[in-house]
């Protein structure tokens, strides 16, 4: 009897523990994406809950660099998601839209469906985190006929020259010390 519950005790220990590491791993991989990331134009906000990652336009230069031209805007006469097939959609703002759809854990991958505002375009997509790097591939298809874009962990005190990062307001980024 006393061997049964030790066999069963180490049984259920090694499930508890496995099902630890589980849980621990795939808190460790929404910890490696989730946070603040800048590219040479914007800013994105990446949260996790429940196991879906969101990604947000968190932040724009002003001048933004829009179809090749520098173009200067406001909070008052935002940038607008002007090449949104739906009508009814181009009037919302850039600043604060987020870009994913059904965008969950695969393996290494986080997988689901991104917006392209410049394009107004859904695509099939794939984001990883390698070192520092958040890579973001969009595509039609296969992943090989894609496009990547890839961003920084943000860094606070950043100076963009000639241009100001107007960061969203219903999120706070990180201060520069």
């Amino acid at each position: 009897m006393i061997d049964q519950e030790l066999k069963m005790n180490r049984r259920f220990g090694a499930r508890a523990l496995a099902l630890a590491l589980l849980v621990m791993s795939s808190q460790a991989a929404a910890d490696a994406i989730e946070g603040w990331w800048q590219s040479w134009d914007s800013l994105l906000y990446v949260s996790v809950e429940n196991g879906d990652a969101r990604l947000f336009v968190a932040g724009i230069l002003n001048p933004a660099l829009v179809k090749g031209d520098l173009v200067s805007w406001s909070p008052e006469k935002p940038l607008l998601d002007t090449d949104n097939p739906d009508p009814q959609l181009r009037g919302r703002q850039l600043l604060g839209m987020e870009l994913t759809e059904d965008y969950r854990k695969k393996g290494k991958q986080w997988r689901g469906r991104l917006y392209d505002p410049r394009s107004g375009a859904w695509y099939k997509s794939h984001l990883t985190v390698i070192g520092s790097t958040l890579n973001i591939r969009g595509y039609i298809g296969v992943p090989m006929l894609g496009q990547t874009r890839t961003f920084e962990r943000f860094e606070p005190c950043k100076v963009y020259e000639d241009a100001v990062m107007v960061v969203w307001s219903e999120v706070q980024p990180p201060a520069c010390e």
